[in-house]
């Protein structure tokens, strides 16, 4: 049985959901950045990769706060 969110762990899930998702399009970007192209810039794949990185350290700060929420409920 599955414990229904609180409205601060629904907002955690649309944010994680969200970084998810960018974290996913930005390494399909980085993978297929050769494909059907001619010439692209190094500074290109260096931008793409910081994003990435934000975006990783972005979803694990959130983790943190989710596994405080969680703890918190918990104890109630």
């Amino acid at each position: 049985m599955e414990k229904k969110l609180t409205p601060e762990l629904k907002l955690y899930k649309e944010e994680f959901d969200f970084l998810h998702k960018k974290i996913g399009e930005l390494e399909w970007e980085i993978a297929t950045i050769f494909y059907g192209r001619k010439a692209f810039k190094r500074s290109e794949i260096e931008t793409l990769k910081d994003r990435l990185e934000n975006y990783r350290d972005n979803i694990g700060m959130l983790v943190e706060k989710i596994r405080d929420e969680v703890g918190a409920n918990k104890s109630k």
